[in-house]
């Protein structure tokens, strides 16, 4: 079944089909909201203040005995556990997940099915089995036929009924005109549809009263996901983001790979000397050569001086806007509504958990996120602190 058919659908019957059909894992609520992404986020270390620093951290404080990268884990070790210790608060949640989310697809069907319209063509096993053309023709009869039930067997209302779901369903601009009215407008449009004459079910005050309350229920479960919907999406843009940001500090102008080409081209300059003996070397002036391969260390050096404090300012960023989306989330857990009263609000709700809870998992791997950003500028900047040290030795 595609999605123009499930949106049809949908719209036909109501909340409870989207809910059916929406990826659905209850979790406990207990879990969500218990971990201090902020204090989390703050407890990354500082990237070095300077090429200097960093290159002793990565390579020790003799540079000139030690080319070999030192094992980092050590220092970036609290922080490990600190991230791992909010693993463990939602991952029982996690490890149930697929299990949880089978009992609730079992029970959306289950409630599916036990709607009458639906019942009335055949049921969701059915319906799967159902072309497009199929399941407009199957909810057109199915929905006529309830409702001609409902107002004692009226063929008006039947035919009304038929009418506004075929126009609903062969009608873009008037579908979508439909899905933005309200309820009350919705309910008129049906009642004008099957005329004066027609016979419209009659309801008790406590099914009018049920019938008003379960629309405004679903309306703010339904936007209550949509907001937490929202919050996940634009968290998983900010690393792209970032990375877009922190490969234009790399290939501004100056950067190391212009100052490679300008030092070859330099090289290409120097004057071909002929060295006689054992190691015979006919090639560029070793002498000036060295002094040109020392200009490129220092160019190098001075440009990841520059890269390190703008990748500085970056990871602060990076760090605040984590931070922000943090807040957000958090606002939302408070602004939690009370149990839900029906099926169909119960689904939606448990969607939202899901997706609350993939917040969270994302929400950590943010962490990670920074601690990968700052190992990497971290050995960036070490890395041609080394080499420039590295050449003065060899003057």
């Amino acid at each position: 079944m595609n999605r123009a058919s499930k949106k049809i659908i949908a719209a036909v019957f109501g909340i409870s089909l989207l809910a059916m059909f929406a990826w659905a894992g209850q979790q406990p609520q207990d879990v969500l909201g218990k971990i201090n992404f902020w204090s989390l986020y703050d407890a990354a270390p500082a990237i070095p203040a300077s090429t200097a620093e960093a290159s002793k951290r990565v390579y020790g404080a003799d540079l000139g005995a030690n080319s070999h990268e030192a094992n980092l884990t050590p220092f970036y070790e609290p922080f490990d556990k600190r991230v791992a210790a909010a693993r463990d608060v939602i991952q029982g949640a996690v490890d149930a997940r697929g299990t949880n989310q089978e009992a609730m697809s079992q029970r959306a069907v289950a409630d599916a099915n036990n709607n009458p319209i639906i019942a009335g063509m055949g049921g969701t096993e059915k319906m799967s089995e159902m072309s497009d053309e199929e399941i407009q023709a199957a909810a057109m009869k199915s929905m006529a036929a309830y409702q001609q039930s409902m107002a004692g067997g009226h063929q008006e209302t039947a035919n009304g009924t038929q009418a506004i779901m075929q126009r609903y369903m062969n009608d873009p601009e008037y579908r979508e005109r439909f899905e933005k009215m309200t309820p009350e407008q919705q309910e008129g449009e049906m009642r004008k549809a099957m005329g004066p004459g027609a016979t419209v079910a009659q309801h008790t005050a406590a099914e009018e009263k049920r019938a008003m309350q379960a629309p405004n229920e679903m309306a703010v479960r339904a936007a209550r996901q949509k907001e937490i919907a929202a919050l996940l999406e634009k968290l998983l843009r900010i690393d792209s983001e970032f990375e877009k940001k922190d490969k234009a500090i790399a290939s501004s102008p100056g950067n190391h790979d212009q100052i490679a080409a300008d030092t070859k081209a330099n090289i290409a300059k120097l004057p071909i000397v002929h060295i006689p003996g054992e190691a015979s070397y006919d090639g560029p002036d070793p002498a000036k050569l060295k002094v040109v391969l020392r200009e490129q260390a220092a160019l190098d050096r001075t440009r990841a001086a520059a890269d390190l404090q703008q990748r500085t300012a970056l990871f602060a960023e990076r760090k605040a806007k984590y931070k922000e989306r943090a807040a957000s989330y958090a606002d939302w857990l408070k602004q939690a509504p009370g149990a839900a009263r029906n099926s169909s609000a119960s689904l939606v709700n448990d969607t939202s958990t899901d997706l609350a809870l993939e917040c969270e998992q994302e929400f950590i791997k943010r962490a990670e996120s920074l601690r990968k950003y700052h190992e990497g500028t971290t050995k960036d900047a070490a890395y041609y602190e080394q080499l420039y040290q590295k050449k003065l030795t060899e003057m």
